[in-house]
């Protein structure tokens, strides 16, 4: 069954070099290769609008190579790749074509590197479209180092200023929204509190509804101020949601809504696994969002489009017993697709809706046409998926992203991606890695 249009179809998919070249019924047609895939499901690329492939400036953590290999196995063709804890937050022309050029090298699927633009008092933000900038990010904490070689900014004004010179672009601005007041208080009431300062404790207390929902407040005045169209990131607590909600339902702001699915959160699974030595790191879960109230918002086009914020760490990163001297983000590429699968097979949303929220919204609102469905003469990236496979977490399923360190170890998923097609080359299949570093491309927003 084929993704055309808006529905699946029973079709035979043609491709001739990287692109779709013939949708529709060819029996006895004669290809180099053709791959059965009766009872099956062909997906339009999965993309993965939110990661952290660390490359560069933090390699021994992630690089393209493990990083975007774990993404082929997890049914991913294309990633989005954030700048934080990146070289200066790749906010200059410089350090935006140096990350290209290591994608370029390394990496195995397709791939964007998404600069700050909080470089935009030296004009860097022309500059970085020209190169091939699809939009930009922002992680909305106050930080000591300069702007032009940051990603993070809690200032109020300068946010506004960055904003305006943005708007002039016509590229969506991301923001991790966090109000900083809110969070420094949070904070010093947990320590204050007298209870074990463990990740298990402390990690579900951060990230609140309090905090980041009063944040997109006050980033919705910024951005309908400004006329700047707004990413707005981390949409999974009830209040955010409702604002993002009620602000497309009036219908006068370009916003482009993303959940995150991290593997510990959405399964509420607290620990990890290390494959490297077989020991576990308490972990527990970030935020504790409604998953309820984020399935309907996916469901009704509140979220257009998600994103796995696979944040890997090495286990000497992790501190369990204090979490405020700790990495608190987890690995999930490798399990992308499937934790998708297994939640359409829960009822949680529409296969349909699956293929709009991990490819064609995403696409379309980043000037990605070539991205942007099965349609004859678009990239030939497609996620092949098995919905009836029922698989238990094992040594026999292999761990491609560098820290090997286990989100999901012993869980049992139903639904699991079998191949990964990138412009018409399988580059993964059963498991197994098919394709060498470099073969993945640039995407030019």
């Amino acid at each position: 069954m084929v993704h055309i249009g808006n529905d699946f179809e029973k079709a035979d998919v043609g491709v001739i070099g990287e692109k779709i070249a013939y949708i529709g019924h060819c029996p006895g047609a004669k290809a180099s290769r053709i791959i059965d895939a009766d009872g099956k499901y062909v997906l339009p690329g999965m993309i993965d609008f939110h990661t952290h492939i660390r490359e560069p400036g933090v390699e021994d953590k992630e690089d393209y190579t493990t990083g975007t290999m774990a993404a082929a196995h997890g049914g991913v063709t294309s990633v989005c790749v954030m700048p934080n804890n990146l070289t200066r937050g790749i906010a200059s022309p410089e350090d935006f074509q140096y990350a290209v050029d290591c994608g370029e090298r390394h990496a195995v699927v397709d791939f964007a590197p998404i600069p700050s633009p909080l470089a935009f008092h030296s004009g860097s933000l022309p500059r970085l479209v020209e190169a091939g900038a699809s939009c930009f990010k922002i992680m909305e904490m106050k930080n000591s180092a300069p702007l032009e070689e940051n990603f993070r900014c809690g200032d109020s004004y300068e946010l506004h200023q960055c904003l305006a010179a943005a708007a002039k672009t016509g590229k969506y601005v991301s923001i991790h929204p966090m109000n900083m007041d809110w969070y420094l208080g949070n904070v010093k009431r947990i320590k204050e509190s007298g209870e074990p300062q463990t990740l298990m404790n402390v990690l579900h207390q951060l990230y609140g509804d309090e905090e980041m929902s009063s944040a997109a407040w006050e980033l919705a005045y910024f951005f309908r101020k400004t006329g700047c169209k707004w990413w707005a990131l981390h949409c999974w607590h009830d209040g955010y949601i409702d604002l993002i909600r009620m602000l497309k339902r009036q219908g006068d702001m370009d916003i482009l809504a993303s959940v995150e699915i991290l593997p510990t959160s959405i399964r509420c699974f607290d620990t990890l696994y290390n494959r490297n030595n077989g020991s576990t790191i308490a972990l527990g879960h970030a935020a504790a969002p409604n998953w309820d109230h984020v399935w309907a918002a996916v469901n009704d086009g509140t979220v257009d489009i998600l994103g796995s914020d696979h944040s890997p760490h090495l286990a000497k990163h992790y501190n369990p017993e204090e979490a405020f001297a700790s990495g608190q983000g987890v690995e999930g590429e490798d399990y992308y697709g499937s934790l998708l699968l297994d939640a359409v097979n829960a009822g949680k949303l529409t296969l349909e809706k699956l293929v709009e929220v991990t490819s064609i919204n995403g696409a379309r609102a980043l000037g990605w046409a070539e991205k942007c469905g099965n349609h004859i003469g678009t990239d030939a990236d497609f996620t092949i998926c098995d919905m009836e496979k029922v698989w238990t977490v094992d040594e026999k399923f292999p761990i491609y992203s560098k820290p090997h360190l286990d989100p999901l170890w012993g869980q049992t998923l139903h639904g699991k991606v079998i191949s990964t097609i990138v412009r018409g080359r399988v580059v993964m299949e059963d498991d197994k890695i098919l394709a060498e570093p470099g073969y993945g491309r640039f995407i030019r927003g």
